[in-house]
C-alpha cells in the first residue's frame, strides 16, 4: 500500500512540475512578444491561498494569467467519530485565459489549476484514551497511531469562473480584482493508515484493518462534495 501511495505522489509531483514548466514556457514566450504596456501583475488572497499573478494581453480583450497561490491552515477535523488534528496545505499553480466581452472590467475565465493541495491528518484518542472506529472501540494501547492524507483526485483540475478587473487595461495603474468560480478537483483520494500494536492478537488487528477501511470510505463519502471546490478571491492589480 505504501508503495502505491508513493508512486501516486511521485506521479502527482511529476505532473505538477511538468505543468509548471509549460506555464513558465508559455509565459516567457508571451513576455518576449509583449510590450510593457501589455503586462501587469496582481496580488490575491482567497480560497486557493495567497499569491501572485502575472497578466499578459494576448489579443484584444483576451489576457493570459499565470499565477501561484499557497497557504497553510491548522485545525481539527471532525467528520466521523474520530477527531483528526489536520494541516491543510494549499499549493496551487494556475494558468487562466481571461476574456473581457464588454468594455469594462467584467471577465469570464477558463483555466487549469495544479492540484498540489492536501490535508495531512493525525487521529487523536478521546478523553478516555480510546478510538471509536466504525462503531468499534480500540484503546490507545492497541492502536498506537492513526494517520491520513486527503488529496484531490485530479492532478490538474479545470477551472471556470467570472470576475472583475483587468490589470493590463490602459489608462489605469491600479485595479481592484475579484474572482468567483469553481475548480473540479475530482473524487477525493483519501489514505488512512493505522498501526496495530505488536502485542495485540492477530484477530483484533485484522478487525482493525477492516474498520480502518470502513472509516476511510466514510471520509471519502463525506468529502466527495468538495470535488467541486469553490474559488473566491480578492486582490489588487498593477499595470507595468
Amino acid at each position: 500500500m505504501k508503495g502505491q501511495h508513493s508512486n501516486f505522489w511521485h506521479r502527482t509531483r511529476s505532473a505538477l512540475f511538468i505543468s509548471i514548466a509549460l506555464v513558465i514556457t508559455v509565459a516567457a514566450t508571451a513576455f518576449q512578444t509583449a510590450s510593457a504596456a501589455d503586462t501587469g501583475a496582481g496580488l490575491r488572497i482567497g480560497t486557493l491561498g495567497a499569491g501572485v499573478d502575472f497578466d499578459i494581453a494576448l489579443v484584444d480583450k483576451v489576457n493570459l494569467r499565470v499565477g501561484y497561490s499557497a497557504y497553510n491552515i491548522h485545525r481539527n477535523v471532525e467528520q466521523t467519530d474520530v477527531t483528526y488534528d489536520g494541516d491543510l496545505k494549499l499549493s496551487n499553480p494556475a494558468v487562466t485565459i481571461d476574456w473581457f466581452p464588454l468594455d469594462s472590467g467584467f471577465r469570464a475565465s477558463l483555466g487549469a489549476v495544479g492540484s498540489g493541495t492536501r490535508v495531512d491528518a493525525t487521529g487523536m484518542p478521546n478523553s478516555s484514551a480510546q478510538y471509536v472506529i466504525n462503531g468499534v472501540t480500540y484503546t490507545a494501547v492497541q492502536l498506537t497511531s492513526l494517520n491520513g492524507r486527503f488529496r484531490f483526485g485530479n492532478t490538474i483540475s479545470p477551472y471556470m469562473g467570472i470576475g472583475w478587473g483587468n490589470p493590463v487595461k490602459s489608462g489605469q495603474k491600479l485595479t481592484f480584482l475579484v474572482d468567483v468560480g469553481v475548480v473540479y478537483g475530482g473524487t477525493p483520494d483519501v489514505t488512512l493508515n493505522a498501526n496495530c500494536a505488536s502485542t495485540v492478537p492477530t484477530t483484533i488487528c485484522s478487525q482493525l484493518a477492516r474498520d480502518i477501511e470502513a472509516e476511510r470510505q466514510k471520509l471519502v463519502d463525506q468529502l466527495t462534495t468538495i470535488k467541486w471546490y469553490p474559488v473566491i478571491s480578492l486582490g489588487m492589480g498593477y499595470r507595468f
